[in-house]
């Protein structure tokens, strides 16, 4: 399948989206005690969440741009990711690019999109330092249901499963993985307009306040 797809900067150009929130966006306003508690603790170059962000940003360029740069870590975690999860690709669409729903007025860039065992799907990377439960990604579902509900929207595609593609292990030893699959129509879809719903809510209720 091929579309003509857009970088962010190029896609929030195209449909006059500024001003409209990215995801991680949303979720910072909604939750701001909990995301001023992450900041603290990512000033703190020390700190386990520090590092393991770090490390997740890294294993996400790796996976990105399929090059590990000569790193020993970072080759066993693409060899793991080739063997595990991408021979089950069957088609990649674009990895990294933008998208913008006009209808519910957000915008955001995606990890990949394709079809993954037979099915459309918009699919996530992340590396984490033990293997995600089923508990543990609803963050993820929701910000991938963000995606694949823009690009249908973008494009009339017919997107319909989303996929967390889990890569677990702080050594090559214990390097594993896990799939993470749901069809886009769920709870995590609704949730996700919800959160939308209740960030322009906060928005304008914040710009009828008096000065």
């Amino acid at each position: 399948m091929t579309y003509d797809y857009l970088s962010l900067g190029a896609a929030t150009k195209k449909y006059a989206a500024k001003e409209f929130p990215s995801p991680s966006k949303i979720w910072r306003t909604l939750n701001a005690k909990e995301h001023a508690i992450f900041e603290r603790q990512m000033q703190d170059r020390n700190s386990a969440t520090y590092k393991a962000v770090i490390a997740g940003r890294r294993a996400h360029m790796t996976l990105e741009h399929d090059d590990a740069q000569k790193d020993a870590f970072q080759e066993a975690l693409l060899e793991t990711y080739s063997r595990d999860i991408g021979t089950d690709i069957d088609e990649t669409w674009a990895k990294e690019m933008g998208v913008v729903s006009i209808t519910h007025k957000y915008r955001g860039k995606f990890d990949g999109v394709g079809v993954y065992k037979g099915r459309e799907t918009v699919w996530d990377y992340k590396k984490t330092n033990k293997i995600k439960t089923p508990s543990g990604i609803k963050k993820y579902l929701k910000q991938c249901s963000a995606y694949a509900i823009a690009h249908n929207e973008m494009y009339g595609s017919k997107i319909d499963q989303i996929a967390i593609f889990n890569i677990g292990g702080k050594t090559i030893d214990e390097l594993s993985t896990r799939v993470f699959t749901y069809d886009l129509e769920g709870d995590h879809y609704n949730e996700w307009l919800d959160d939308v719903k209740a960030y322009w809510t906060e928005v304008q209720s914040r710009a009828t306040l008096p000065v």
